[in-house]
Formats: C-alpha cells, structure tokens, sequence
C-alpha cells in the first residue's frame, strides 16, 4: 500500500530528514511522537528517514506490536501527510520477529516508501528512492537505503570463522567500538549494479544520499584527521562499527555518484566531516526510553538544490530548540 506519488523537488528544493535510536518500547514515552512532531512542523520536510532501532524488545515480540510501536513515532508524519522510508538497526529484531517479518507491516502505512528490496543478497530494506525534477521525469536527485545488519557474530556463524574473543577487536579502540556487523559485498555489488544502471538511464551519474544505521568503518577516520575532514561536532562515544569491512565506501568513491552518508547507531555522536570527497555524518539518537544526551537529541536535515544536487547542505536540528513552546503533549 505504499504512497506511488514521486518525490519532486519544489520551488528548487528537496528537504530531507534523518532521524534515529527511537527504540520505542511497548510501553514506550510519549515525547518521541512529541518531539518528532515539533521538529517536522518546525523543518517541513520532503522526505522523513528513519535510521534504524525504531522498536527495541517488547515492541517487537508481535505484529501487533510493531504496528503499535511504529504508530508511536510516525503518526507525526503520516498526519502532515509527509513521505518517509526507513532502515532497521541492530535492535529491531530483538523482541524475535525478524525484519522481513517487521518489512511488510511498516508498508502498511500509505506514506511508507520503504521496500523489501532484491531477495537474493542480503538483507531487508536495500533500495533506492528516486527524487524527479520538480518539472518532468528527469531524475535529479537519488536517496540509497542498505541494510548495516546486527552484530558481528552473525557474520562469524555464516563464514565458519574462529568465535574467540580477540577476533572482534579492531585495532583501535580510543576510536572504535567493534563487534557488529557491516553492509555485505552482495549488497556493494548490488549498489554498483544499479548506480551504474541510473547512470545510462538518465545519461549521466545521478548524486545522492546514502543511510544506514551502523557506521561504515570509515567513520574512524576524520575524528583523528579533524583539520585534514574539516570535522565538526560531537563524539561522545566510540564508533561502532563492523570487523569486516564489505568494500561500500571504496565503491561509493570510485562511482562517484553519493556524495553524503549518514548513518545512526551511536546515540551521542553527531558530527560531519568530509573524507574522500564524501560528507560522512551522524545523526543523534532521538529517545527518551535508551541513552541520549539531552542537548544532542534531535536529527539531521539534508537540503538538496534542483540546480546543483552535488552540492548538499546538511546540519543538525535539536529537539530542544522546537519542543518548548510546542502545544503537543509534553508530560510523558
């Protein structure tokens, strides 16, 4: 049931939101829906994206408690009317039903753009948005969704590799936090594949935005090269990211074609910097039921020109700055 009308740019412009790390619980606080509603009217987005750890635990034991847990936080969207897509984290799968069992109930939702995407690599939610000329059916602008998976054993279980300990260690832990997984190399070659696909249909490579939730191991770099990225913002945890590295940011540079990530995971990171010629980005954590740092909560905007898409702005947003004298509910 999933909204057909096409994302278009409007008077030039296409405003994108990323959220993520709601883990709304069963019994979840009602200042997510609260905050994401104040934020929205305050943005007014084009496109809403969720990053992933939408449900945690008791939210996702059922069905029904997915579709509960989801009316929590996209209600907001769904009411103004705006289109939205999403990515499953390391969490959504905890309460046991699985993301291709969770997939179908978010495209419940009329304003859903999320797909399944192709059954034989791996993952649920590979997919690509595209964003047409306000005028026309040219495509200006494209919106990349991979599946970044769970935690590293699962990777170890597959491949039949040593499950001791020391294997999970990356090489730097002031920075890193290892121990999940990372976007596959079927999914890389899939990305490739179907990069290379737009270009000859539009006659040239199409710039875009790719999300996901867990980091992609680059982000390691610009926190320890802040002059060189030209870094800013906040890291107030590790980066935590995969052991294996599937080879996404090194095609993402040779294709040249996604000129941002973003991605959520690690709650109180927010910063941005450039690497390779590719903005790499956070947003902050969005939860009152899981750890977030009260002056980062919120999320992250991406503003995007009709007459010059390869050139984005993205910054954050505070819930903070827009709850206060919103009249939604504010006791929890």
């Amino acid at each position: 049931m999933s909204n057909t009308v096409p994302l278009r740019f409007h008077n030039g412009k296409f405003r994108i939101f990323c959220l993520s790390d709601t883990h709304v619980l069963a019994d979840g606080d009602r200042r997510v829906a609260r905050d994401i509603a104040a934020i929205l009217d305050g943005v007014k987005p084009d496109l809403v994206l969720f990053l992933g750890d939408q449900v945690w635990k008791s939210s996702a034991v059922s069905a029904d408690a997915v579709r509960d847990g989801l009316h929590r936080q996209v209600d907001p969207v769904e009411e103004r009317g705006i289109p939205w897509a999403h990515v499953f984290g390391n969490h959504d799968r905890e309460g046991g039903l699985s993301n291709a069992d969770q997939e179908p109930i978010y495209e419940e939702f009329p304003h859903c753009l999320s797909q399944a995407g192709p059954a034989e690599i791996h993952g649920t939610g590979n997919y690509v948005l595209p964003v047409y000329a306000e005028h026309g059916d040219k495509i200006v602008y494209a919106v990349w969704a991979l599946d970044s998976h769970s935690g590293f054993g699962e990777f170890v279980k597959e491949y039949g590799l040593p499950s001791d300990p020391w294997f999970y260690d990356l090489p730097d832990p002031p920075v890193t936090h290892s121990g999940y997984d990372t976007v596959r190399f079927d999914q890389v070659r899939w990305y490739w594949d179907r990069s290379c696909e737009l270009e000859r249909e539009q006659g040239g490579k199409v710039p875009g935005l790719m999300v996901m939730h867990q980091p992609l191991p680059e982000y390691t770099v610009p926190y320890k090269n802040p002059a060189q990225t030209r870094y800013r913002g906040n890291m107030r945890e590790q980066v935590g990211t995969g052991n294996s590295n599937g080879g996404l940011f090194g095609a993402v540079v040779e294709r040249g074609d996604v000129k941002t990530i973003v991605a959520g995971h690690d709650h109180i990171n927010d910063w941005q910097a450039v690497y390779m010629d590719v903005t790499l980005a956070y947003d902050a954590g969005l939860s009152y039921d899981n750890y977030c740092d009260d002056d980062l909560r919120g999320g992250r905007v991406v503003d995007i020109r009709e007459d010059d898409p390869w050139h984005v702005d993205t910054y954050m947003v505070r819930s903070a700055d827009y709850v206060a004298d919103y009249p939604g509910e504010k006791e929890v």
